[in-house]
């Protein structure tokens, strides 16, 4: 079992909010994908915190920081999750 704390932009708080909504760990985060992992934890976000924790699990997934995501495509990912 890969912990998700060992993924880039997961922390403690961030784990435990994905732990919570059943995420259990790093290989059930890859199988649910960033949007389908994070609509599962949408409703514990404060408002302001929703497009930084998406772009975190998305970093998350592809192993680096959610800045370095390139800004087109973090702007794609948004818009289809949070519309």
């Amino acid at each position: 079992m890969d912990s998700l704390q060992q993924l880039p932009n997961i922390g403690a708080v961030l784990a435990e909010r994905l732990r919570r909504a059943g995420v259990g760990d790093a290989g059930e985060l890859r199988r649910l994908g960033s949007g389908r992992a994070f609509e599962k934890i949408r409703p514990e976000l404060p408002e302001d915190a929703c497009t930084h924790t998406l772009l975190a699990l998305e970093g998350a997934l592809r192993g680096m920081r959610w800045t370095a995501i390139p800004q087109t495509e973090r702007d794609t990912l948004v818009n289809r999750v949070l519309g």
